[in-house]
């Protein structure tokens, strides 16, 4: 193809005159197009011959078709007695005419839009019936030296979608595949990058290796939409290969390219064009080629642009280092937003962690169990025993003394501890209503089963099942509970599908099931399946001076809770802790301490405060020497022993040899005596 220089008179520092400047907007099939740069006093030949300024491949055009040229006072476009003719906005032209703004001269069935602005003209051209019928393999794809602007959307180097032909038409040629190995390697290295000045650096790099440029710069920016004025677009990395530095691209360029379509612009022989490159540092407009490609993201949104320029005296940019260029700007896209959104996971990650650590704490306060007794030194290590297996386990005592506490500490200090922990109490659900809550139900099983639900086995699975008062779980519901306990599927109610599950029972209970068996109103078959591992949780008038730990536990809860800042109990608040038998243990003690902080306007929680029971208290009317004349001899007997207790604060070998008993003998009577509570 010729080569034609329109500007090789003019000096770098010469300015292009804008009211004569004009442009030709080349579109294919509205896919992509050319720009070609009229500068008088040059001439542009449009025809089928290789020789033409804009060749245009097909039949329906002439050799040479049509001209167009500056008379002095504006562009004229005219017929060169062309075979099929020139049309010029749906007319055939019969003489040369005068060419207007956002005219659209038609050639061989090819439409090209006449423009004085590249910022105005590079929209859809007014729609031709003919010019629809171009195809790619029509037009001239690579363009000659006077072709000014090569516009892509994206690269056959990431695409395909051209034949080998078009391809060396396009200015792709036999580096081709090497420069494909290139970008392999440097989408390689971006998915490496931590940083999006780390992946813009490299591109950088990249391109001043494969591209003979003289400045190049690249504009990212990190909101979801673009800065509001195109002067606000961050410029974050440059480079240089010469002397020269880079400069800004002008508006009209920047406008150009960040329209709807976003495709990448190539522009030669731009010496003087003051809508498509800056002065120097001297006044002149040295560059003579530029490319300039949007960087978008997935939504198809501009994030940024690679903007690269080379000078007169350099190696013009060309055809095939757009095709280059558009594949990295895709690439970086990409790498960009993978980076962006694994910045923003990386955010919700620790934001999540952060969560689950205060979760974590807070519930590490809730399952801490309290207390330096040896009754509950011997709880904490039995915990710590059976916590790693999956035993099934039965926690026994009176009601208050928190067993679901023990539940937890069980589950959290297993393997199971990220799977949930999921609790039902029993005696709270009617028969029917419990086998539903325990396996679940289908949809129209019975009057109110609107829709299918999963039971709490289905919700524990692979964690813990904590079943609280599993004394009164009825006889049907026990056989079905214990075929599950065996390893065998269930069915929901209602259902036919087996369900397996991997649960590990926790079962609590403050009534003595091994003499419902005897009874006959508990299955020995489950006792003994849930008897695998024992625990027995003491009440809190056998834990000495744990009530008074627990005590302070609770009021730095409420103070923290409810904003007061009590520091303490006075002495005598202390005795009557100690004093107190506790019948509802912890739970009562919990709401002793809650309402003291609630009603408490004084630095230090009194007697006066506690909202304990009215009546004498025995083990306190015991610690004072006044034995109520209505005392039995049984119960005399436990307030001395339970008095001893809390004296040894739970040790039980101390108090046995107080009492001049053994340990077993001392341990049938806290049996015996924990079974009358029940």
């Amino acid at each position: 193809m010729k080569t034609n220089d329109f500007d090789s008179s003019h000096p770098a520092s010469a300015k292009q005159d804008p009211s004569r400047g004009a442009y030709l907007v080349l579109r294919s099939a509205g896919r992509w197009s050319d720009v070609f740069r009229l500068a008088p006093p040059s001439e542009a030949i449009i025809g089928r011959a290789s020789s033409s300024q804009i060749a245009i491949r097909t039949e329906q055009a002439s050799r040479k078709h049509a001209r167009i040229s500056w008379n002095g006072e504006g562009w004229i476009l005219e017929d060169l007695g062309s075979r099929n003719g020139t049309f010029l906005n749906g007319q055939r032209l019969v003489e040369p005419t005068r060419l207007g703004d956002a005219d659209v001269i038609e050639v061989g069935g090819f439409a090209i839009t006449f423009t004085r602005r590249i910022d105005g003209g590079l929209g859809e051209p007014r729609p031709s019936a003919e010019s629809s019928q171009a195809t790619d393999d029509q037009i001239t794809m690579e363009l000659d030296e006077a072709s000014i602007t090569d516009r892509r959307r994206r690269s056959h180097y990431l695409h395909g979608g051209a034949t080998s032909g078009s391809l060396a038409a396009s200015g792709v040629g036999v580096s081709q595949s090497s420069r494909a190995r290139d970008l392999l390697q440097m989408a390689f290295c971006l998915a490496r990058c931590e940083e999006s000045g780390q992946a813009v650096d490299l591109v950088l790099d990249r391109l001043a290796e494969h591209i003979s440029l003289d400045t190049a710069g690249i504009y990212v920016w990190d909101s979801a939409k673009p800065p509001a004025a195109i002067s606000d677009i961050p410029l974050v990395a440059t480079r240089q290969t010469g002397t020269r530095s880079y400069r800004r691209p002008p508006e009209p360029l920047l406008k150009s390219i960040a329209g709807d379509e976003l495709h990448a612009l190539l522009a030669r022989n731009v010496v003087g064009d003051g809508e498509l490159a800056t002065e120097n540092s001297r006044g002149e407009m040295d560059v003579e080629s530029l490319i300039i490609a949007p960087v978008h993201d997935h939504e198809n949104r501009l994030r940024g642009m690679i903007h690269m320029t080379s000078t007169v005296g350099g190696t013009p940019l060309s055809g095939e280092d757009l095709e280059f260029v558009v594949a990295v700007s895709e690439i970086l896209a990409e790498s960009l937003w993978n980076l962006s959104d694994r910045h923003r996971l990386s955010r919700s990650l620790r934001k999540t962690q952060r969560k689950v650590r205060e979760l974590q704490e807070r519930l590490g306060d809730k399952v801490q169990i309290i207390g330096q007794s040896q009754s509950i030194g011997d709880v904490v290590e039995q915990v710590g025993l059976a916590a790693p297996t999956n035993a099934t386990v039965l926690i026994r005592g009176e009601s208050g003394v928190g067993k679901e506490l023990v539940a937890a500490a069980l589950h959290h200090a297993s393997a199971r501890s990220d799977g949930p922990l999921v609790c039902l109490n029993c005696a709270a659900l009617s028969p029917t209503l419990l086998e539903s809550e325990l396996f679940g139900h289908e949809k129209g099983a019975f009057t109110g089963a609107t829709e299918r639900k999963r039971g709490k086995f289905e919700a524990a699975d692979g964690g813990t099942l904590m079943l609280d008062e599993i004394g009164e779980m009825n006889s049907e519901i026990q056989a079905k509970f214990l075929r599950v306990l065996e390893g065998h599927p269930f069915e929901r109610v209602g259902g036919h599908k087996p369900i397996k599950v991997n649960v590990r029972v926790v079962a609590a209970t403050n009534r003595d099931l091994q003499a419902m068996v005897k009874e006959g109103k508990f299955r020995q078959d489950l006792f003994y399946r849930l008897h695998v591992v024992e625990i027995v949780v003491p009440p809190l008038r056998q834990r000495g001076k744990d009530c008074l730990r627990l005590a302070e536990h609770f009021l730095k809860q409420f103070n923290q809770e409810m904003g007061r800042k009590i520091d303490g109990f006075t002495d005598a608040a202390r005795k009557r802790l100690l004093a107190y038998s506790w019948p509802g243990n912890i739970r009562e003690l919990k709401n002793v301490i809650e309402r003291a902080v609630v009603l408490n306007t004084k630095s230090h929680i009194d007697e006066s405060d506690l909202a304990l029971s009215a009546a004498v208290d025995e083990s306190s009317a015991a610690i004072h020497g006044e034995t109520p004349p209505e005392m039995t001899l049984a119960e005399l007997e436990q307030s001395h022993i339970e008095r001893v207790l809390r004296h040894t604060e739970g040790n039980k070998s101390r108090a046995a040899g107080i009492l001049g008993i053994e340990r077993s003998t001392l341990d049938r009577k806290l049996k015996r005596f924990s079974a009358a509570k029940s």
